[in-house]
């Protein structure tokens, strides 16, 4: 019992680490944020503005412990969303003056868009929209009571986060030093260790380590994160050329890397045995790939690397042309045995090919990346995939819980009725933000409770005994730092941030003196009240239910290998947005499964999530194939059997037999292409029938080994 105690404790104690010994980064963070909390509120009391409790909260909305270029992104989308949020706060107030049904409910209908519109968005520009939606809400119910100060409203709102935001950003600038070079160093510090580690998965596949096909997903996961970081080198990087475009290109060939080394795996497994004398070349390519991470790790030019990588390659294509000429006419190429293990060398070689040629293409984007003086004209993006069944989720729930807020309002006749529409429609622009809305909800409760409490104790004791704004600074330090403290620890950032933002409001720094008590309980209570109706409306309206958002991505993932199989070869998508699409979507699935201890589920996801990958990939390959004129017609119908036995495995009919026939399907064409390829004399054609093959085994092997993800119940 002692030992348990005594475990639980130093459990709790270690806790709260980043209270007692916080990271260098976090002391800096919380240094600097105070700092430009303490020098936009002496400005805002020198020049006696009206509410300057405003500019020190726009100070924490923009706070973030996080790279330069994450803060002036947040910063500018900010401003461009307040901007636009005033705007359209006067046009509504011209609009509807006169009209409170027409004017709630065109109020609700603006912050439902800029929540549809951020839910289609991503790093900060969502957060743009949903400034403009809070931002608006926040001029237009503070103007409420008296239309025709709508515009010096605005002003005045518009100006505190103007100076907030450039409050921040001047501060924080003071602690740059040599932007632009330590931006270029930690953009190629990440991109070497994405290319060190998906080489050492290459290494270690080509041993057939299953585990490292397992793992070789949440490599893909943190190059997802990596590739939206990017955006932020750039904005650090101003003036650099296409780094940042270099820069995706050698993650997105280290994604096609993983992919291809784990289709190699597969290969080799399946027919590892059945070789005539593909072995001896693993080993030097084994000893190539290890000579390869020294020379990285040394960060030597890449030039004779990349000589002895295309000697590999050379290698392996010579290999291929061998057995198809080198035993022509000699007795042993007639035999069955011999043609069949010829043709699973020729899958392994092509396949090790593909993959020294996709290395080949990331270390040559990832030379290019190193060199600060590059200017060219190379561009390289992804389309983003966006997920509008959950935009429109959140565009009702934020409609629905605001008219509802409105309708409460015009019923109770509250005095405080437009401050708690204001944050409410605050709380309902957020949340969009993130994929489990009840648990953001839960987080903006809890820390606007928190800060109602801290800030009753500091304006019931301390208040009054403040008569100097140097004595407020240092009074300030303890709750604004703890706070500061705790947005630098993920688990407890979004409570913090709402508990910093609330007490700087429950505060109400003014010149005229402290809020008095009658006032603060009434802000206190539009406070709370915004964040229970908020979650409780969450509760109401598309509740979150970690399963069914799981079941959600599955189907999303096999209904986009259903539209692969139907598409044509002109509205096919790249294999590397396909890999992207799907990366995205197991990072969603990853965020759901954390807590869950069910390691059978989680390792379930993880392998259907690269066997949708595989599937869809060599879907594309065979969509090209059918497409083109290399094949016969008889071989094209034998694919074309195997699309649509694909097509109609969309999820919605995934059940055991389809999922069984479509497997079957593919080991029958397998079996009649080897036929075919042993019997055929145009070399052409042999060529793609290989091919087919090599795509095929991928497919049948990923769809078998696969069932339990791949088939969705209803």
């Amino acid at each position: 019992m002692w030992a348990k105690r005594m475990a639980f404790g130093q459990t709790t104690l270690k806790s709260f680490q980043w209270l007692y010994a916080p990271q260098k980064t976090a002391i800096i963070f919380a240094f600097r944020t105070l700092i430009a909390s303490y020098v936009v509120l002496v400005i805002a009391l020198w020049m006696e503005m009206d509410s300057p409790r405003w500019a020190i909260m726009a100070v924490w909305i923009v706070a973030q412990n996080s790279s330069r270029g994450e803060v002036l992104s947040k910063a500018y989308w900010i401003i461009v969303g307040n901007i636009t949020g005033i705007i359209v706060s006067l046009w509504i107030m011209a609009s509807f003056p006169q009209q409170p049904i027409l004017f709630e409910v065109t109020v609700a209908l603006w912050v439902a868009l800029c929540c549809w519109v951020s839910s289609c968005t991503r790093n900060f520009r969502a957060l743009g929209m949903v400034m403009a939606g809070y931002s608006c809400a926040i001029v237009l119910f503070s103007s409420v009571g008296n239309p025709n100060e709508t515009f010096m409203m605005a002003m005045s709102r518009g100006s505190y986060f103007m100076l907030g935001v450039l409050a921040e950003n001047f501060t924080a600038r003071l602690f740059d030093l040599n932007l632009h070079h330590q931006a270029h160093k930690k953009l190629n510090d990440d991109l070497q260790k994405a290319v060190e580690e998906g080489i050492k998965s290459v290494s270690k596949m080509l041993d057939g380590d299953d585990w490292a096909v397992a793992q070789s997903d949440q490599l893909l996961s943190s190059i997802i994160g990596l590739n939206n970081n990017i955006e932020f080198r750039e904005r650090e990087m101003k003036g650099t050329g296409h780094t940042g475009a270099h820069a995706r290109a050698v993650l997105a060939s280290v994604s096609g890397l993983l992919v291809k080394a784990t289709g190699f795996s597969i290969h080799l497994k399946q027919i590892q045995k059945d070789v005539l004398n593909f072995h001896y070349i693993v080993p030097l390519t084994k000893s190539y790939l290890l000579q390869l991470l020294d020379q990285l790790n040394k960060g030597a030019p890449l030039s004779e690397t990349l000589i002895a990588l295309n000697a590999l390659r050379w290698e392996c294509r010579q290999r291929i042309a061998d057995s198809f000429y080198k035993n022509l006419g000699s007795p042993q190429a007639t035999n069955e045995d011999y043609t069949r293990k010829s043709l699973n060398d020729r899958i392994l070689y092509q396949s090790l090919r593909e993959i020294l040629a996709e290395l080949d293409v990331t270390l040559r984007e990832l030379s290019k990346s190193r060199d600060f003086n590059l200017y060219d004209k190379f561009k390289f993006d992804i389309k983003p995939s966006f997920d509008f069944r959950r935009a429109w989720r959140n565009a009702i729930r934020a409609f629905f819980a605001i008219t509802l807020g409105c309708l409460a309002w015009e019923i109770t006749g509250w005095d405080r009725g437009p401050l708690f529409l204001a944050f409410l429609c605050m709380g309902c622009a957020r949340f969009c933000l993130f994929e489990n809305a009840t648990l953001a909800c839960w987080g903006w409760f809890k820390g606007a409770c928190i800060a109602i409490i801290v800030g009753g104790f500091y304006n019931f004791l301390i208040m009054p005994a403040v008569s100097n704004l140097n004595l407020l600074f240092i009074l300030m330090i303890v709750p604004l730092g703890i706070g500061a403290l705790a947005m630098c620890v993920p688990r407890l950032a979004s409570i913090a941030s709402t508990y910093a933002f609330f007490f700087c409001y429950m505060l109400g720094f003014a010149n005229e003196g402290r809020v008095d008590e009658i006032s603060f309980l009434n802000n206190a209570l539009a406070v709370f009240m915004s964040g229970v109706f908020a979650l409780a409306s969450y509760r109401l309206f598309f509740p979150y239910r970690s399963r069914r958002l799981r079941r959600q991505m599955r189907m999303k993932l096999l209904q986009g290998l259903h539209h692969l199989a139907q598409s044509s070869s002109s509205s096919l998508p790249l294999a590397r947005e396909w890999v992207g699409f799907v990366s995205e979507a197991f990072v969603v699935l990853m965020r759901q499964l954390n807590e869950d201890r069910n390691t059978s589920l989680v390792k379930s996801y993880r392998h259907g999530n690269m066997a949708v990958m595989l599937i869809g990939i060599n879907i594309i390959r065979l969509r090209h194939m059918v497409d083109h004129d290399i094949m016969t017609e008889d071989i094209k119908d034998i694919l074309r059997v195997v699309l649509r036995r694909i097509s109609m495995f969309d999820g919605r009919k995934a059940g055991y037999a389809p999922h069984a026939r479509t497997v079957m399907v593919a080991h029958r064409a397998i079996a009649r292409f080897r036929q075919r390829e042993f019997s055929e004399k145009n070399l052409a054609v042999r060529i793609e029938v290989s091919a087919a093959i090599s795509s095929l085994i991928l497919i049948s092997y990923a769809l078998d080994k696969n069932a339990s993800f791949l088939r969705v119940k209803k």
